[in-house]
Formats: structure tokens, C-alpha cells, sequence
């Protein structure tokens, strides 16, 4: 089986976050993606250390190296490692890679047609360029919290409230994919002009695109919190219906499926009709069990979805017909459920899982010999610690 990406070779200096994300995802579809991490410290998070579960699923289909960049013979490594690499991804906090001798300047003249990404909460440029932080101050920054309070002013209404901690990092979701396609731009790119080329992507600018909200708010109080078109119900077995009806035809048809046809020209324009309208919803939909009402309602073109529990949707056949789950086996022998390929092309088809996420430093002596160095020198790399 070809894979899309095969004899692409990335070099991975991420760590954790969207940018070991995106090289997974590269990795899938068939990319050599070579981790080169730092030696173990106290400051790195369990999770991303080796038999973490996050290490489990974003490590898959990698080799990893650990080289000590603050010596020279490691950054000399690297950089034979760069001769024959196509992209390099790097997530540290500017002017780090300049000290340790893998920026862009340094690698180009190495070779030309490397790509260098370098992944940074707040880029490479600006007053805040240097500031650390992880996805709540980027979502701060970019207005995103506020955005959640309880005026959930993006949808018309005030931004009066207190800001809501979101439970998932969006920077991390929307900026791997921005990785990605960035690095697959420079990719087709390179493959007219001969040259690659640096990428300096900010996890805060894709807070700023992703918001597509109103500087100030639209005022009408059709997208308020209390829109019943745009609501979770409660039902008959305690558990909850979603819709998403906001066009006109899928109200009128999610009210007529109800026995509430003489809603379907009335949406709760106003706040005070809008509770109205979800009072009498919430007794509707208290009449049958959340999997009675979907497979009604399914059948009738509106947009609704069971709330799903994270098991169930583990279970859910749309889930299972996708393969976006897949069991492996894990280093320890144990079973775990990943998620599938996210990738979907028919001729060149990814791998969810070729292999297993690496041990710390797995294929350092595998690495160093593909590279050139004897088993002397890979010996002497390791007394002093420079490999490991």
C-alpha cells in the first residue's frame, strides 16, 4: 500500500501540544517523523513522558532520538540529521532555537530546502512574543472566554458575565490543523520555486480567526443562550437531545415532527418568547427517551444529535463505520482504543496505527547509524551523554 506521505522525512521538536498533533497526523499518512527530545527533567509533565496516555496516542508511527542540544556533538547530530530531512517542526518559546542552533538561518544554509515550523503561542513577533502560557491565556488574550460567559455575547447577546474555562484547549484543536496545511502549502510550494521556506505559526492568531464574531454585538436576540433552536433538551431517561435548527426549514420541520406546527414560523426573536418556547420543549421532549425521540426526529431533516456520554460515543456506529476508533496493543502488552485516521483519501490511504508510540530514546542507536555514525561514536555520544 502506498501512503501519500511516504519517504517524506520531519524532524519533530514539539514536545507536547498541536504541534506533535500535527506531526502524528503526518506521521499516518506515511511521514519518517523523527522526535528528537530533550533528556527527562522534573519540568516535564507526566503525560508526555514514556507510558502516558497522551504520549500513547500523539507518539504513534514515530522514532525517537534523545539528544542534549546544549552540546555541541548533539547539535552536530541534528544537523546531519537536517541534511536529509524535509521539514523541521519546533514549539519553543522564541530565541531558543537560535541558542541551540536549529533555526531557520542555521538549517537553510545547511539545507536549502528544509521547511523550519516553529510553533509558538504568540509567534515570533510582537509585545507578547516571549510571554509562556499554555491555551487559557491565548483564549483570554484573544477575547474566547469572554466570548463563553454567560452573555455569550458572539451570539447577540451582552458580554456581561463571567468567563467560562473551557474543558478542552481550543489552540491546541484549531492549530494543529494549521500546522499542517501550513506545512503541506510550503511543501507544494517547494516544489516549484526548489527552496523551502519558515513558518512562524501562532496558537493565538487561530483564536482570532476561529472566533467569526461581531466586534460588537448583533443586538436582535436571535442567537441569545436562550434560543430554542439552538438548545440540549432533557428527556423522558434523564439523558439529553441537541439541535442545531437554524434555518428556517429545519425549524419548521423539528416543530411540525413534535406536534408543534404552529411554532414553525416562531423562532423566540425575543429573549422572553425564547424561554417561552423552551419551557414548552422541555415538556415535549420529557415524553419519550432521548433514543425514541433521535430516531423520530432523524428521519425528518432537522439537525439532531444524542448527547452522546463519552462511552457511547465510543460506541456509536457512525463511529465505528468511520473507524475513528481502533484497538492496539500497547508496549505492556495492554489494549487501548485510539482514535482512527482522520484522513480519508481512496488511493493513498493513512495508517491509524503502524506503530506503537516509541520508548524514550527507542531508535537513538537505529537513528545514529542511518546517519553515518560507528558504533564508537554512538558510544562515545552516550558516555557523554550528548546522546542518550
Amino acid at each position: 500500500m502506498i501512503l501519500a506521505l511516504e519517504g517524506l522525512k520531519i524532524i519533530e521538536m514539539g514536545t507536547f501540544g498541536p504541534a506533535t498533533m500535527a506531526a502524528g497526523w503526518l506521521g499516518d499518512m506515511g511521514a519518517d517523523i523523527i522526535m528528537v527530545e530533550a533528556p527527562l527533567n522534573q519540568a516535564m509533565d507526566a503525560a508526555y513522558k514514556e507510558g502516558g496516555r497522551t504520549r500513547a496516542v500523539r507518539s504513534r508511527n514515530k522514532r525517537s532520538i534523545v539528544l542534549d542540544l546544549r552540546q555541541q556533538a548533539a547539535r552536530d547530530v541534528l544537523h546531519q540529521l537536517v541534511k536529509t530531512a524535509d521539514i523541521l517542526i519546533e514549539a519553543n518559546r522564541p530565541g531558543i532555537a537560535k541558542r541551540l542552533g536549529f533555526d531557520y538561518e542555521t538549517l537553510s544554509a545547511i539545507n536549502p530546502r528544509i521547511i523550519v515550523c516553529s510553533s509558538t503561542g504568540y509567534g515570533q513577533s510582537g509585545p507578547y512574543a516571549q510571554i509562556p502560557g499554555h491555551g487559557l491565556v491565548w483564549e483570554a488574550t484573544g477575547g474566547w472566554l469572554k466570548m463563553q460567559g454567560q452573555g455569550y455575547g458572539n451570539m447577540g447577546g451582552d458580554y456581561t458575565g463571567r468567563p467560562w474555562l473551557n474543558y478542552f484547549n481550543l489552540p491546541d484543536m484549531k492549530g494543529a490543523p494549521r500546522i499542517m496545511a501550513s506545512i503541506l502549502l510550503a511543501l507544494y510550494a517547494r516544489e516549484k520555486v526548489g527552496v523551502g521556506q519558515y513558518l512562524d505559526l501562532a496558537l493565538f492568531d487561530s483564536v482570532i480567526a476561529i472566533k467569526d464574531a461581531p466586534v460588537q454585538p448583533a443586538g436582535d436576540g436571535t442567537f441569545t443562550r436562550v434560543r430554542p433552536s439552538w438548545n440540549v433538551y432533557e428527556c423522558k431517561d434523564g439523558k439529553y437531545i441537541a439541535f442545531a435548527a437554524g434555518e428556517a426549514v429545519q425549524w419548521r420541520n423539528l416543530c411540525e415532527a413534535i406536534g408543534l406546527p404552529e411554532l414553525a414560523n416562531d423562532r423566540g426573536a425575543s429573549e422572553e418568547r425564547g424561554q417561552e418556547i423552551i419551557q414548552i420543549f422541555n415538556k415535549i421532549f420529557k415524553t419519550r427517551t432521548r433514543d425514541e425521540w433521535f430516531a423520530k426526529l432523524s428521519q425528518v431533516d432537522t439537525e439532531v444529535a444524542k448527547v452522546n456520554t463519552i462511552d457511547e460515543a465510543k460506541n456509536d456506529p457512525q463511529v465505528k463505520t468511520r473507524d475513528m476508533h481502533v484497538e492496539v496493543i500497547g508496549d505492556g502488552g495492554q489494549r487501548e482504543v485510539q482514535y482512527g485516521n482522520l484522513f480519508k483519501l481512496s488511493k493513498t490511504p493513512g495508517r491509524a496505527v503502524h506503530t506503537r508510540a516509541p520508548n524514550f530514546g527507542e531508535h537513538t542507536d537505529q537513528i545514529l547509524t542511518e546517519i553515518g555514525y560507528s558504533k564508537a561514536k554512538i558510544s562515545g555520544l552516550r558516555q557523554t551523554k550528548a546522546a542518550l
